[in-house]
């Protein structure tokens, strides 16, 4: 583990890091940053510029070196130092300046206490902690860094340059965000400005890894095998979305016709939507890098666009939405060329698009289907590995059934020998150092994610050297913090390899509506830390809900005493004031004690796909009861976001109405899934009076939950969620509404 030598929690409501009384009536600064210095630090003294600026209305100069020493009876001009001892003389001839020892994530904010010049050195171990360093400022200056842009505090801090005596280094190496991904509510909608937005506010918040994740039927990337051309170029898994004038809560589409990534606005034929799919990954890798990040491709080797099905033979069809995607079958065994041969040109093709990435994450099946050859590749692995008499395919058979995981039982059991193929042929594909080259021959750093849980305690055996891991456990934080016991069968050996785990913020069954896990969350990364973890990466796909968790995510990085209590106190009292954060605080823990209800009783609950509200009309009894437990905890939480709101400074009133307005929706949403249950139930009955009256409470219900959420929309995840329950909610329901009125 790495080590932190010093924190000192203090937020800038009010208070700061020495601050004193000052008689001048704004502070002179010179920022020094010399000609030579990397382009990422040089952009890290623009910033601190622009926060120092905004937040003291101060005097900033940009120089290459300091200015000579003022007389005593002239206003004093303060001094920071942005750098290094080696990117930057200036911090090097600091006298009585005692640099740290820093890694390449260790950053430092230093004063001298000379009262003539008062000086700060603010750096780090790299250009891109030097440019952390700079945030870490703004944050103790009381700036939170939301994932939807910054709020300057409620209060300015006083200024001064003194006692600052920071050295972090952090607790957790790897910090990545995931993005992309799949659905119209999450980052699948962003285009690159969005994209960019969001990657610079992690920048902010010290993440220092963004992992692409992408599908094989999506536009970002062209191959041909064989013959055949890729020509699948959709998104979310080919769904549409009509914008119309009847559409609930339209205003915030400004006049679109359809809801699409606006990257893809107009590009219908397959080489144009592949060009916007193409430029905006690489747009998203130039972005992370100039930010300091390394950049990832996330994907599954062992699926393939469906048009490839001819030239395997009897291909698998994955199980998937929309049945888009096959996979190797009874007559390709893992040893199999033609197999080898097609994964090889599809991954030849990614590192020839994306020609930049510095790792690849190699993702087994979610749903493991290549089960026929599990026995041959049991003993095919064992003579490759170093397993010896560690376990038995019986042994890791039973602790496959007998887990408590979503994938137990039957299904637990075709989970594990599918990996088990899946691992056979990984050992073949990664014995082939070339396939991983990009194409100036730097090899990317290969990482395994989603392998079985049964088969942690022999992952040191497997025979797989070189890689990393990327664990995945289960669907929500709640169910991984009821299984810590698996990610504690991890080897001792294994635990000081590079393992991460999948942080899940957001659940896409839980799908629509409010969710927060922070102390989840909270445990998890308390057990990541004993057990030597490398760090984590996100899973999402609202964020509007997550300032909270990610703000937790990046000081616990560095941080082992953050807790989400604490981390809710720096980040809401700068913005909103005294006596808020308490209201605050009752609000999240409902939020929280929602998620954790829905999760228990129906994971899938709000699943964005086609049926995810008329389902429930297929129903023939009342809505369950624990429905209108979920709905009392949102609407508690919606009534203390408004009495948070009423007494928070204006600054955080933005960030209080986005949430009471989510929460409104939330609570005409389950309004209107109950009426239709119980349309549902009288139909059963027989009685066609309530049927149609809870019809129209259902339509009624869907259209005030729409327009409340388009009154606050403010990212393309927001807009994502109108769409998909215009589609799929207010439109079926409207019709239905029609046909009843409409019959005798």
């Amino acid at each position: 583990m790495l080590r932190q030598t010093s924190w000192t929690l203090l937020i800038g409501f009010g208070v700061g890091l020495g601050l004193c009384s000052t008689a001048w009536p704004a502070p002179k600064v010179q920022i020094i940053i010399p000609d030579s210095a990397p382009k990422m630090e040089q952009f890290a003294a623009r910033e601190m510029a622009a926060m120092i600026r905004r937040l003291f209305e101060a005097e900033v100069e940009l120089q290459t070196e300091p200015s000579a020493t003022r007389e005593s009876t002239e206003q004093p001009v303060h001094t920071i130092l942005i750098g290094s001892p080696k990117t930057n003389p200036a911090i090097a001839n600091l006298p009585g300046l005692r640099w740290p020892e820093l890694s390449n994530q260790g950053l430092t904010l230093l004063s001298t206490n000379d009262p003539k010049r008062p000086t700060l050195a603010v750096g780090g171990g790299s250009p891109a902690a030097t440019l952390w360093a700079v945030y870490e400022a703004g944050h103790r200056w009381g700036i939170r860094y939301l994932l939807s842009g910054d709020v300057y505090p409620a209060t300015s801090p006083a200024w001064s340059l003194a006692d600052w005596n920071v050295v972090l280094e952090p607790t957790l190496a790897t910090r990545a965000w995931r993005t992309v991904n799949d659905f119209a509510i999450g980052p699948e909608a962003w285009g690159l400005e969005e994209q960019r937005r969001v990657l610079r506010q992690l920048a902010k918040l010290k993440f220092n890894r963004v992992v692409i994740s992408v599908y094989p039927w999506q536009p970002f990337v062209d191959f041909e095998f064989r013959g055949v051309r890729k020509n699948s170029a959709l998104l979310w898994y080919g769904y549409r979305y009509p914008i119309d004038a009847e559409t609930a809560g339209r205003v915030p589409f400004r006049g679109a016709t359809e809801f699409t990534n606006p990257d893809f606005l107009g590009k219908t034929g397959y080489q144009e939507r592949i060009d916007a799919g193409v430029g905006l990954v690489r747009g998203i890798i130039d972005e992370a890098k100039s930010l300091g990040m390394t950049t990832a491709l996330s994907l599954s080797p062992l699926e393939f666009p469906k048009e490839f099905a001819p030239v395997l033979p009897e291909a698998k069809q994955i199980t998937s939405l929309e049945n888009l995607v096959i996979g190797p079958g009874p007559k390709q065994p893992p040893d199999d060329p033609l197999l080898l041969d097609l994964t090889k040109t599809q991954l030849a093709a990614y590192l020839r698009t994306y020609p930049d990435l510095d790792a690849l994450y190699l993702s087994l099946p979610e749903f493991p289907d290549w089960v026929e050859h599990f026995e041959a590749s049991w003993t095919r692995i064992q003579k490759r590995s170093r397993l010896g008499d560690a376990t038995t395919l019986e042994q890791l058979t039973n602790a496959a059934r007998d887990r408590k995981l979503v994938a137990s039982g039957d299904r637990g059991v075709q989970a594990l020998r599918g990996n088990l193929a899946a691992i056979d042929f990984l050992q073949t594909l990664l014995a082939d150092k070339q396939t991983f080259r990009r194409p100036d021959g730097k090899p990317v750093e290969i990482n395994i994610t989603q392998v079985d849980t049964a088969l942690f305690p022999v992952l040191d055996k497997l025979g797989i050297p070189d890689a990393g891991w990327m664990h995945f456990v289960d669907y929500t934080a709640r169910r991984v913090v009821q299984n810590t016991d698996l990610l504690r069968r991890l080897p001792a050996s294994a635990r000081s390899s590079r393992h991460a785990l999948i942080l899940t913020l957001a659940d896409d069954n839980v799908g629509v509506l409010p969710q927060m896990s922070t102390p989840h969350l909270h445990r998890l990364i308390g057990q990541m830390r004993e057990q030597g973890f490398h760090g984590f990466s996100t899973r999402y796909w609202l964020i509007g809900d997550l300032d909270h968790t990610v703000l937790y995510l990046s000081r616990a990085g560095f941080d082992t005493q953050a807790t989400p209590d604490s981390v809710l106190k720096e980040l809401i009292d700068p913005m909103c004031g005294e006596g808020v954060r308490d209201r605050v605080a009752i609000a999240f823990r409902k939020i929280e004690q929602a998620t954790d209800r829905i999760d228990e009783q129906d994971i899938g609950f709000t699943f964005p796909v086609p049926q995810v509200v008329m389902r429930h009309y297929a129903a023939d009894s009342d809505p369950p009861a624990w429905w209108a437990e979920v709905q009392k905890l949102y609407g508690e939480a919606m009534n203390e976001m408004y009495r948070a709101q009423d007494r928070s400074h204006p600054r955080g009133r933005p960030f209080l109405r986005y949430f009471a307005k989510r929460l409104e929706f939330t609570s005409s949403y389950l309004d209107s899934i109950q009426a239709l249950r119980r349309a549902a139930a009288a139909r059963a009955k027989g009685d066609r009076e309530l049927q149609v009256q809870q019809v129209e409470k259902a339509v009624e219900a869907m259209y005030n939950g729409l327009n409340a959420i388009s009154e606050v929309a403010r990212d393309s995840g927001d807009l994502g969620v109108i769409a998909v329950l215009n589609e799929y909610g207010y439109r079926p329901l409207r019709k239905e509404l029609e046909r009843l009125d409409s019959e005798p």
